[in-house]
């Protein structure tokens, strides 16, 4: 099986999906999304994974337009292949955390065992496999446009999961690629950089917009179900305001769980409360 999984989702737009529990199977997440949407002069590479395999020829095969990368945030299972790329774009806040060199450590170790390894692509070597992108040739800010060609993205700054957290939005063809905002399976508001009120007013925003037909989120499966980011904004509501009881997690990821069943939100373990 190839490690790279593709499934074309419309017309021009294809998911590129890797097994994230191959690499890491205590976050609960099974995969890592990638989307590659094509325009009439240029596409779009909407995150690179983990870094592993040859993601460039994935890319190639499917289109030979120019591919501009646009990161959703700097976190290592997003920009892992921007280096196999020219050039790439990221929120400004977020430039100097994507040069960073980022701690593999843990992920090299595991993936090294034997089982491990019979996942992972032919000649993959976890003790040289390294992210550390090059620096961004494009600096975003929420309401900046990037134009592929009768294809127009708008980047919307959604914070709460990391500070520069940007979705993308394809209007015309009412597409939200939200990455780590909101998805089904848990949900990550309680790392260190995490800001559980910025991402309350994120999702509100999210579940806001109109005409929304597809759901692109950065991890597992897309969602098609009218009124889904409605639901899931309405039940971060609850974690975030208390009215449902979070369970304290200390076993791999440190935070306060709040399950709803299809998906998780993770707050940090201090969490109190807003009003």
């Amino acid at each position: 099986m190839s490690w790279h999984q593709v499934e074309q989702l419309t017309a021009n737009l294809y998911r590129i999906s890797e097994r994230l529990d191959r690499v890491e199977p205590r976050f609960g997440i099974r995969t890592v999304n990638m989307y590659l949407l094509l325009g009439e002069e240029r596409a779009a590479l909407i995150d690179t994974g983990c870094g592993i395999g040859d993601l460039r020829g994935v890319v190639a095969r499917l289109t030979d337009l120019p591919v501009m990368v646009l990161n959703s945030h700097y976190h290592w299972d997003h920009v892992g292949a921007n280096a196999q790329f020219a050039g790439g774009a990221i929120h400004r806040i977020e430039a100097g955390l994507l040069v960073q060199e980022q701690d593999l450590s843990e992920y090299r170790a595991a993936m090294a065992a034997p089982s491990a390894m019979a996942m992972l692509p032919d000649g993959f070597d976890p003790a040289g496999w390294r992210i550390q992108p090059p620096p961004p040739s494009r600096l975003l800010t929420g309401g900046d446009r990037v134009d592929l060609g009768g294809t127009v993205l708008t980047a919307l700054h959604t914070p709460g999961h990391s500070p520069g957290h940007i979705s993308f939005l394809d209007e015309r063809q009412g597409v939200l690629f939200c990455a780590d905002l909101a998805y089904q399976g848990p949900v990550f508001i309680c790392f260190e950089d995490a800001d559980p009120a910025a991402f309350a007013a994120s999702i509100r925003m999210a579940a806001a917009l109109p005409g929304i037909q597809l759901i692109c989120p950065g991890h597992n499966a897309p969602i098609r179900q009218p009124g889904w980011l409605g639901q899931f904004a309405a039940d971060a509501a609850l974690a975030l305001t208390g009215e449902v009881e979070g369970a304290l997690r200390r076993e791999y990821v440190v935070g306060r769980e709040f399950d709803f069943g299809e998906y998780a939100i993770w707050l940090p373990a201090q969490h109190r409360p807003s009003p």
